[in-house]
């Protein structure tokens, strides 16, 4: 399956962009997790390099091939990195990793490759350094060897402002007076932590959920039968990422498995909390992937919690599920789903700004308790 068939608007609008010849200098792409934006970012910069078509991509010239690969002169992929004290100014920050973390790197870049919705995410990883800027800046302005029109794609780029924010001040120089035939694709889950005088500066491609029909069309394209594959898009409310993983991880029951979270994370009961609290706390620190996939389940009940008390269909006939949910909201008919889901994606972020996480677990269950009762939490990280 194509890009396009998942983002048909945005990649409409993407397409008008080539064939009016009015690419820009700089686009930021944003929108919740697994909406496809960068798959689209690396398959819009492959359609402006394409000599062969206009609206879609050829994907058999040398150039289409290369973008696909993520090997391709005019392409420039930054991605958090983790500290180095090897630092040397304008140097390639890729030379700063250790060999085990550069066989990570570019058997991530493969992955990448194969499965769009694969995050690149190296350990300990947790802004977009400065040496990446630094190098960006060294080597976009040169002259390129290539035809074709160069391109940076910065993954998580919220992750420019962390630390003291020298990452986003130095870009914004870039962004300032940016180079000759040169596009900057900034692609973030989180708008809100980008400075304004950076999104300001780009334009901006707002990415939707992917729809629940198309989330079904991609995962029958990966080889999955047609109700799993409903049954999937609708447990990950359209986030792809979260998909690929539950058939990934092969999990017997995820429903089950995010029914376990829920309740102990509802549940008034110290011990509960304390082995929510320390479970929790422990994957943030040591396995940071399975912790957010751990709250992309909880995420994913009570988004199925929602559909089922707004009557809509959650694709399942099982008498124990459907009565699991009904009673959950019998016993919470105020909750505030959306402050909920909301609480959980601050969790999230809460690694990236490497809060104290069991402060956060702590205030992540106090916030739940009034969510449920439809008030506003008072606690605020």
């Amino acid at each position: 399956m194509k890009a396009f068939n998942i983002q048909p608007e945005v990649w409409s609008r993407l397409t008008r962009i080539k064939s009016n010849d009015k690419v820009g200098t700089s686009y930021l792409f944003t929108g919740n997790s697994g909406s496809g934006k960068e798959w689209m970012a690396i398959e819009f910069s492959k359609l402006i390099n394409c000599a062969s078509s206009v609206d879609n991509s050829c994907d058999t010239c040398s150039s289409c091939v290369k973008f696909s690969k993520l090997q391709h002169e005019n392409l420039h992929s930054i991605f958090p990195m983790p500290a180095s004290s090897k630092s040397n100014k304008g140097t390639d920050p890729l030379k700063n990793l250790s060999a085990d973390e550069f066989d990570l790197y570019i058997s991530s870049l493969e992955l990448k490759s194969k499965n769009p919705f694969y995050k690149v995410e190296l350990p300990n990883a947790r802004r977009i350094t400065i040496d990446s800027i630094r190098f960006l800046k060294k080597s976009i302005y040169l002259k390129s060897q290539t035809t074709g029109r160069k391109v940076v794609i910065i993954f998580d780029a919220h992750l420019l402002s962390e630390g003291a924010g020298e990452s986003a001040n130095a870009l914004l120089k870039i962004l300032e007076e940016p180079p000759k035939n040169t596009s900057i694709i900034l692609v973030t889950d989180q708008k809100s932590k980008l400075p304004l005088t950076i999104s300001s500066r780009c334009q901006q491609i707002v990415f939707p959920n992917i729809s629940l029909e198309k989330a079904r069309e991609f995962l029958e394209s990966e080889g999955i039968d047609n109700l799993k594959s409903m049954q999937l898009a609708i447990f990950s409310n359209g986030n792809m990422g979260l998909a690929k993983e539950l058939i990934e991880k092969e999990i017997e029951d995820p429903i089950l498995e995010g029914q376990k979270i829920i309740n102990e994370m509802t549940a008034l009961d110290k011990m509960a909390w304390n082995n929510t609290i320390n479970s929790f706390s422990m994957l943030a620190f040591r396995n940071q992937k399975e912790f957010v996939f751990r709250i992309n389940l909880a995420q994913m009940w009570i988004n199925l919690a929602s559909r089922e008390k707004n009557g809509e269909s959650l694709f399942t006939d099982d008498p124990a599920l459907l009565e699991a949910f009904k009673m959950f909201n019998d016993q919470y008919p105020r909750i505030n789903f959306y402050g909920v889901n909301q609480l959980f994606e601050e969790a999230i972020q809460a690694i990236s700004r490497n809060l104290y996480m069991p402060l956060v677990m702590i205030n992540l269950l106090i916030s739940l308790q009034t969510l449920l009762k439809g008030k506003e939490p008072e606690v605020v990280i």
